[in-house]
């Protein structure tokens, strides 16, 4: 049996909006988080961010990009939307509307795809992605019927949040992603190990806004400087290493290293961390979209495949920590 990840796609709003602009506007907030931590820490966020602008929904319902994408994803697989079998949806910040609407639910009714599954999830950020491929492909694997799979995901932080310092700047994006059992082309999904720290649940909330009005996302920077920093790459080490020896590879056997868009900081930190060549290291989305939390892996991926630069036989590592805190990493083969 193969599952392969037979096609991808995003979709972004068509407003953008400069990093220096976001901080100005958000500067207490930026202010407070950044004399929360040590100089050193303090000068990486804001000289090595890496992220010029982002784009922002502006008023758009951050559900239109899902839906954008998974219309594309599923057009560039060739499948109608009735035939798809399962819907897994791991958005973290949908919008306010939709952090408890069941956006599954409603991409499987405009999709008519009537006999579905349609499952959600919330807080896997970056690392969702991981989290939804595992959970996908168990289903694949012990139920016959299960044959297709649509990941899709869309994020926009509440009015006032984008600034997530001393991490990174949040910008939107709606993304898809198209799993099929024993059909169609593109890479196949090898392996996908996932590893969560329940102790780090803090480290980054979504709670009510002041006075209760709205929502917020609290960053606790202390922990990100005292308790993430020390483990942030010792967790890739633990699952990319497993991954690897379990199938008899070597780590410079990997011909591209698809990357999240945390920050340039972040980027060259892990291209340290596994001596990656920069070229091997994929983030194409850094600079232009900032980190779109769960959409970050999708985004650069589709670039990397759109640039032509996929060729049969090569391996291709996804990798990419979140809130939660959680990690992952993906093992694919062209």
């Amino acid at each position: 049996m193969s599952i392969r990840l037979a096609a991808t796609a995003y979709a972004l709003p068509p407003t953008s909006e400069t990093v220096q602009s976001i901080l100005e506007r958000e500067r207490d907030r930026v202010a407070a988080a950044l004399a929360a931590v040590g100089p050193e820490l303090r000068r990486r966020a804001l000289g090595e961010l890496g992220i010029e602008r982002v784009r922002v929904c502006d008023g758009l319902d951050p559900y239109v990009l899902m839906r954008r994408a998974a219309d594309q994803a599923l057009a560039e697989a060739g499948v109608p939307g009735q035939a798809v079998d399962l819907i897994v949806d791991y958005s973290t910040l949908p919008g306010d509307k939709g952090v408890s609407a069941p956006l599954a639910h409603r991409l499987a009714s405009e999709l008519e795809a009537e006999t579905s599954l349609n499952l959600s999830f919330k807080f896997g950020g970056c690392a969702g992605f991981h989290l939804a491929v595992r959970q996908a492909t168990a289903l694949m694997q012990t139920d016959p019927r299960l044959r297709t799979a649509l990941l899709v995901a869309t994020d926009s932080p509440p009015p006032g949040n984008r600034s997530l310092l001393p991490i990174t700047v949040q910008g939107d994006a709606g993304s898809a992603a198209v799993l099929r059992r024993d059909a169609g082309s593109g890479p196949e999904i090898v392996a996908t190990e996932v590893l969560t720290i329940g102790a780090l649940y803090r480290v980054i909330e979504l709670v009510q806004g002041p006075g209760g009005c709205g929502l917020e996302l609290r960053v606790d920077p202390p922990q990100i400087e005292q308790a993430v920093m020390p483990i942030y790459y010792l967790h890739f080490h633990r699952l990319i290493h497993k991954i690897l020896t379990d199938l008899g590879l070597e780590f410079g056997a990997m011909d591209h290293v698809v990357y999240s868009n945390l920050s340039r900081s972040d980027r060259d930190g892990f291209r340290r961390a596994f001596g990656v060549p920069t070229e091997k290291l994929e983030a194409p989305g850094l600079r232009d979209c900032g980190h779109t939390f769960a959409s970050d892996l999708v985004l650069n991926y589709t670039e990397l495949r759109r640039a032509g630069r996929l060729r049969d036989g090569q391996w291709i590592l996804f990798a990419s920590a979140g809130i939660g805190f959680s990690w992952g990493v993906t093992l694919a083969r062209t």
